[in-house]
């Protein structure tokens, strides 16, 4: 396997911060919540996270990976894929973190990891595999291959608006995640067992999960909404849905079109596990709660305290340092042990 070298989209951060995070039930999240919003900024739209582009930031963020790199027990494989969008058909990577507890001869549970407006699949596996690799080391985590995928076709596609992200989202999570399945999983050995067909990936949804940080976390809500058939875990970090967006849903019609795969395929709790986190100093936060609080209220025996939770992580923001918090408290949670 290749270690790859990869461009990191933002400056290295603390591997996992000690910052102090907190664990609450879904109603007592949304309490705090609801004494946050006593101080709530007058803006609410996160902020990316910055995509270094210009030369001489990317050679200078290459060599402080390559450090990084060649730290980890584990290795950064680069798959490549192609993805046809209106009518143009793109050449496209994902990065997969392998542990270096994987053997091809073991299935392996597996992740499925998106970045935010602006970012980058290179810059979220930069800031998010040392962590991965630190909790497989410590024995937290099972033998589990993480992918790391962008939706943009190209980076032309990230625009200085976030709200042109979303139908990019919503093509991930209905279109281009088969197709990335596909190229993964018939690469390496999951519980599928290099079987791609809808039945195969049905049977080992449990070894399954999908996740993102704030527009990734709104395609993982999508996924969550429109693919529940092939994933078990969910891991939306700070973001909240926006499906039902493009009819003005009210909060209580977001909550049924979230639930609705779900329903379809007559799942019960126990079928899934969605765990939400966020910083507790994100204004991501005053989206997430409400439609939180309300999946609890109209859902109460499918959205339960073991399918559906909330983990604040205490005095931070919308930032790299707050993703690898969330990524090390909820990953060894995610799934079940392979």
């Amino acid at each position: 396997m290749n270690i790859r070298i990869l461009r990191p989209s933002i400056g290295r951060a603390t591997l996992i911060g000690s910052a102090l995070a907190v664990s609450v039930s879904l109603l007592s999240a949304v309490g705090l919540a609801s004494h946050a919003f006593d101080g709530a900024p007058t803006e609410r739209d996160p902020s990316p996270i910055a995509y270094e582009d210009d030369e001489e930031g990317s050679l200078s963020a290459l060599t402080a990976f390559s450090a990084t790199a060649s730290q980890l027990h584990g290795s950064i494989d680069t798959v490549a894929y192609q993805q046809a969008y209106r009518g143009t058909t793109y050449d496209k990577e994902a990065y997969v973190y392998v542990p270096d507890t994987y053997s091809p001869d073991s299935p392996a549970n597996i992740v499925y990891l998106t970045h935010g407006w602006q970012g980058s699949a290179e810059g979220l596996a930069e800031g998010i595999a040392p962590v991965i690799d630190r909790l497989t080391d410590s024995g937290q985590l099972s033998p589990t291959l993480v992918v790391f995928a962008t939706y943009y076709p190209d980076r032309s596609f990230a625009t200085d608006d976030y709200e042109d992200d979303y139908e990019l989202n919503r093509f991930f999570a209905t279109t281009e995640i088969d197709t990335v399945i596909d190229r993964v999983e018939s690469t390496y050995t999951t519980f599928a067992h290099g079987d791609t067909s809808d039945q195969s990936l049905q049977d080992s949804r449990t070894h399954r999960a999908f996740g993102g940080f704030s527009m990734g976390a709104t395609t993982t809500w999508d996924v969550f909404s429109m693919r529940p058939q092939y994933f078990y875990g969910y891991m939306p970090m700070a973001g909240e849905s926006w499906i039902g967006r493009e009819t003005d849903a009210d909060i209580d019609q977001i909550a049924h079109l979230i639930a609705a795969g779900a329903e379809r395929a007559d799942y019960g709790a126990q079928d899934f596990r969605i765990l939400a986190s966020v910083g507790s100093d994100d204004p991501a936060l005053w989206d997430m709660s409400p439609q939180l609080e309300q999946l609890q209220l109209d859902y109460p025996d499918l959205m339960t305290p073991g399918s559906l939770q909330l983990w604040i992580d205490e005095g931070e923001d919308h930032s790299m340092a707050s993703i690898q918090n969330q990524v090390a408290h909820d990953l060894p949670r995610l799934l079940p042990q392979a």
